[in-house]
């Protein structure tokens, strides 16, 4: 009944994003975009926020929830040029805001605390929106399958993972941290990573292309790089859970647990995969 579960709301969260894509390149309102990466940060934040005060680290929650949508937003409008500015601006609030805060223990952990989840959660999201716009002069649907391809080889990675995992997994891979994962699951990772970014691809010719006469290689590197990065971040999100004394980061999507347990992987892949294309190949 979970893996039921698990499925149907997968396939009704997954065809939402996918009908944003989609619409934002068909219509050519990339900002719309924002909305949807607006839509998961926020929740993502506020489970962030409870699991700091699990932790009794306080942050003043509006005070740090307003900083989500300036930043997300600050990457939309005017093309992004002012959003390291913003950035700048969000950190030096949240260090300001505890400055005063005793015992001084305390302040700065709060301020350490505020600063790393504007870095954490809406500066790697950015990522997503960058994906999505792709390289100047590429057309608005070659962007939205630049998302697609990293959705799908992240997807495919916690997928992989699962099943394979589930199935013939018997060698833990971080006993202590996540029991569940398994180096069999792991495996079954890279795999279906290779899976999603090849059927990404196909939606594209500017891809297909890519991939026939140069790009495998690249696809291939590329996957695995992003597989770890997916492993590492759940790896982390697993250790900020278990620092808070708790099995899921909320009840965002039924079957999944929170927003932060369905994007603790995507964070840490979105750079990678960004810098890879952008500074390595050059695609985006």
């Amino acid at each position: 009944m979970n893996l039921v579960k698990r499925i149907a709301s997968a396939l009704v969260a997954g065809s939402a994003v996918f009908a944003v894509l989609y619409l934002g390149a068909r219509y050519d309102q990339q900002w719309i975009v924002g909305f949807l990466i607006l839509a998961i940060a926020y929740p993502t934040a506020h489970e962030y926020l409870q699991l700091l005060k699990r932790l009794d680290i306080r942050l003043a929650g509006p005070e740090f929830l307003v900083w989500i949508p300036v930043l997300t937003f600050s990457h939309v409008i005017f093309e992004g040029q002012y959003a390291d500015v913003v950035l700048m601006l969000a950190i030096a609030y949240q260090v300001l805001r505890y400055l005063g805060d005793l015992p001084h223990r305390t302040g700065l952990l709060k301020a350490l605390a505020g600063v790393f989840g504007l870095l954490y959660i809406p500066w790697l999201l950015q990522y997503f929106y960058l994906i999505y716009v792709g390289a100047e002069g590429q057309p608005p649907h070659v962007g939205a399958v630049n998302a697609l391809v990293i959705l799908l080889m992240v997807w495919g990675y916690d997928s992989g993972a699962y099943f394979i995992g589930s199935t013939i997994g018997r060698h833990k891979a971080f006993p202590s941290v996540s029991p569940s994962k398994t180096w069999e699951g792991i495996a079954g990772g890279f795999v279906f990573t290779v899976a999603g970014a090849l059927v990404g691809a196909s939606f594209s010719p500017v891809w297909r292309e890519f991939v026939f006469w140069s790009g495998l290689p690249h696809v291939l590197l590329s996957s695995f790089l992003v597989g770890w990065a997916v492993q590492l971040g759940d790896i982390f999100a697993s250790k900020l859970k278990r620092a808070a004394d708790v099995k899921d980061s909320g009840t965002f999507l039924p079957g999944h647990g929170g927003a932060l347990d369905r994007i603790d992987g995507l964070l840490f892949a979105l750079p990678v995969f960004y810098f890879y294309y952008h500074y390595v190949v050059r695609f985006l």
